[in-house]
């Protein structure tokens, strides 16, 4: 392996890896992440995309605050110093890592500080957990690079350790190799993958842009008539509480009035139920699994979500964006 002297988290570093695959990159090549897709990765090599800024993100910030707690222990378990380091392969120079140490046999340690949830489920689950099977597949994607016999997943939480040792894959290093020249021959040559239709962004093109753009500006102009009339909603039922509070004064202990085409009713309402509480103390061996086999069918939602620019939040691509230069952007509305 090669040695590459960055400063992780510098913009050299994040030019670097873009320019390759990179261990967190084979999670989703290998269709394994659960956060990306390898359309939204290659949107992003190629710049048709920006990555999304996941600086404010609690767990993401939790991880970076205790990465050195989970070094320090891994450690002092080894009597071992574990320095972090960017690498390539000698071989392939496409596969490069931002390895968060390798140890004194240069072995690769990947350090995890999970959530609560997550670290339960490594400590029920061992070798059969979600984070091991994900993160799995990122220490090989380090093997290949380093060439070393063996690699580290650890998995820190609020001061106890899981370690796992990770052998090479041979064959799941065979098959990440394929998908990863499959997918850089796409980055490099701009070819665009298929998208996942769950996951991935409806971006039209061509007639279709223009029919959107038609539907998108009457539809966000009856969508300022409607904030508006909730604003004038709303003023009404502030001036209707106070009156309605006095006529509660009036009924006194009673339930019910009808006078002056006013009928009051006042009930009770059930307090709710903790499930959460009920399942934990009651039913503490009862697995989300177990709860999942009595839930009925999924039924479809659509959440509309009207935004102050008519461009895409992550799209960046010019060709993709110039149908929207001469869009209507604000429209007055004088409704009321």
């Amino acid at each position: 392996m090669k040695i590459i002297n960055l400063v992780q988290g510098s913009d050299e570093w994040l030019e670097w890896r873009e320019g390759g695959v990179t261990a967190t990159d084979a999670t989703i090549l290998l269709g394994r992440s659960p956060y990306k897709t390898i359309w939204r990765l290659w949107a992003e090599k190629t710049g048709y995309a920006r990555p999304e800024d996941l600086s404010s993100n609690p767990l993401v910030k939790k991880g970076i605050e205790n990465e050195d707690k989970a070094r320090i222990a891994f450690e002092e378990n080894h009597d071992d110093m574990v320095l972090p380091a960017c690498v390539e392969s000698d071989e392939d120079p496409i596969f490069r890592a931002s390895l968060d140490g390798l140890n004194g046999d240069w072995q690769p340690v990947e350090l995890k500080c999970p959530s609560e949830s997550t670290w339960n489920d490594v400590c029920t689950n061992g070798t059969n957990s979600k984070p091991y099977h994900l993160y799995y597949a990122q220490v090989q994607h380090q093997l290949m690079v380093t060439k070393a016999k063996k690699g580290w997943l650890v998995f820190w939480f609020e001061g106890e350790v899981r370690e796992f040792e990770i052998l090479p894959d041979q064959e799941l290093m065979d098959e990440l190799t394929l998908k990863a020249h499959e997918f850089w021959d796409q980055v490099t040559n701009k070819i665009e993958p298929p998208k996942d239709p769950e996951k991935d962004t409806f971006i039209p093109k061509g007639d279709q842009a223009t029919e959107w753009i038609r539907l998108a500006e009457e539809y966000r102009f009856f969508e300022d008539q409607v904030q508006e009339a909730k604003k004038r909603l709303d003023d009404l039922k502030t001036k209707q509480k106070p009156l309605l509070e006095n006529l509660k004064g009036l009924m006194g202990d009673n339930f019910t009035a009808d006078y002056g085409g006013l009928m009051i009713t006042r009930y009770k309402v059930a307090g709710k139920l903790d499930y959460k509480k009920i399942l934990k103390e009651e039913a503490p061996a009862l697995k989300a699994e177990d709860i999942e086999k009595y839930r009925g069918n999924d039924s479809e939602r659509c959440r509309v979500t009207v935004s102050e620019s008519v461009k895409p939040r992550t799209v960046v691509d010019e060709e993709a964006v110039a149908p929207l230069l001469n869009m209507v952007e604000e429209f007055e509305i004088s409704y009321f």
